[in-house]
């Protein structure tokens, strides 16, 4: 993509102060911060205190990190550069490189997004002859999920299945393959826990996949942050 359309993206996003998740490096965490503004003269993009703040730590100057927000129902991956880390009324800010390129092809990540238990959102497993096997989302990642079923049912370990039906409620994910990984019997909650990791999932499931996790988690952060205030460093 063009810099002057990776311009016109993060204006749009600095307008909507846009939430944004970071992740360093390869590590399968992300932190969740807020687009404050940008200035283009100096090449420079003002971010948030992350949170959990532990990641705030990490914002060291020369540090190289992966920024990831949604637009237009469309998950945006830029590369920048930690500039500095400051503090003011109390509260992290960093300061990072205006990116000049956009990821076209999204990086495999690894966070998970454990569902909220007043919703259920219906798994079904089917193996190779052809028997279906219904139960309920624990939690998802773009590596893989956790769900659980019935006492008993027939899902072993090592076993390969086929994902026939996951839906949210934007996506549908269709005839994507699991390795069972574990399963094991709970006899307390009445229920089989099975973990797999997808295979020949395609890159449209993935990217969709990715958006709609970034979409939870950035929930979930919000119900349990205050609002971020827009700040402006000293002499700003």
């Amino acid at each position: 993509m063009r810099q002057e359309s990776v311009g016109t993206l993060l204006r749009d996003l600095e307008a909507r102060r846009a939430s944004i998740s970071i992740r360093f490096g390869q590590d399968q965490e992300f932190y969740h911060s807020t687009l404050n503004r940008m200035d283009p003269s100096r090449g420079w993009l003002f971010l948030s205190q992350l949170t959990p703040y532990q990641g705030n730590l990490r914002m060291a100057t020369g540090q190289q990190i992966h920024m990831y927000a949604v637009f237009n129902e469309s998950c945006l991956h830029f590369r920048a550069e930690v500039l500095h880390s400051g503090e003011h009324d109390g509260e992290a800010f960093h300061v990072v490189s205006i990116p000049t390129e956009l990821d076209s092809e999204q990086k495999r990540t690894h966070f998970r997004a454990p569902m909220d238990g007043a919703s259920s959102i219906p798994v079904t497993l089917v193996d190779r002859d052809g028997r279906q096997f219904i139960g309920s989302l624990v939690d998802i990642s773009l590596g893989g999920l956790r769900a659980v079923f019935p006492l008993k049912t027939p899902i072993h370990a090592k076993d390969l299945l086929t994902l026939s039906k996951l839906a949210f409620s934007d996506i549908e994910l269709v005839q994507c393959g699991i390795q069972v990984r574990f399963a094991s019997d709970d006899r307390e909650t009445g229920a089989r826990l099975v973990g797999g990791r997808f295979y020949d999932l395609s890159q449209a499931d993935e990217q969709a996949l990715l958006r709609t996790l970034l979409l939870m988690e950035r929930e979930r952060v919000h119900q349990g942050e205050p609002e971020h205030r827009i700040f402006h460093p000293p002499g700003q």
